[in-house]
C-alpha cells in the first residue's frame, strides 16, 4: 500500500506541535495529555483521508499512463500495417508496369517485302 507512512507522520507532527503549545502555555500534565490524545486521534483520521486521496490519484495516473501507452501501441501498429500495405501496392504496381513494358518495349517488325 502506497503512502503507508503518511498518517503516522501527520499524527506525530500534530501531536508534537500540540505538546509544545501546551508546554508554552503552562498547561497541566493531565490537560496536556487529553489535548495531545484528541489531536492524535483527529489528525490520524485526517492522515488516513489524505492517504486514501493520494493513493487514488496515483492509481488514476497509472491507469491513464497505461491507457496512453496502449493507444500509442495501437497507433504504431496501425501505421506499420498501412506502411506494409503501401509497400505491397508499390511492389505490385512496379511488377505490373514491368510486365507491360516488356511487351510494348520491343515490338516485332514485320518485313513486308512486295
Amino acid at each position: 500500500m502506497e503512502g503507508k507512512n503518511i498518517p503516522p507522520f501527520i499524527t506525530l507532527s500534530a501531536a508534537m506541535i500540540a505538546c509544545v503549545i501546551c508546554i508554552l502555555r503552562g498547561a497541566t500534565l493531565y490537560t496536556t495529555l487529553k489535548i495531545v490524545l484528541l489531536v492524535m486521534v483527529v489528525f490520524y483520521i485526517i492522515g488516513r483521508i489524505v492517504q486514501a486521496i493520494l493513493v487514488k490519484i496515483n492509481k488514476d495516473a497509472e491507469e491513464a499512463a497505461l491507457e496512453r501507452q496502449r493507444i500509442q501501441q495501437e497507433l504504431a501498429a496501425k501505421e506499420l500495417a498501412e506502411a506494409e500495405l503501401e509497400k505491397q501496392a508499390e511492389q505490385e504496381t512496379a511488377a505490373g508496369e514491368g510486365a507491360s513494358s516488356e511487351e510494348t518495349e520491343f515490338p516485332k517488325e514485320e518485313n513486308n517485302a512486295v
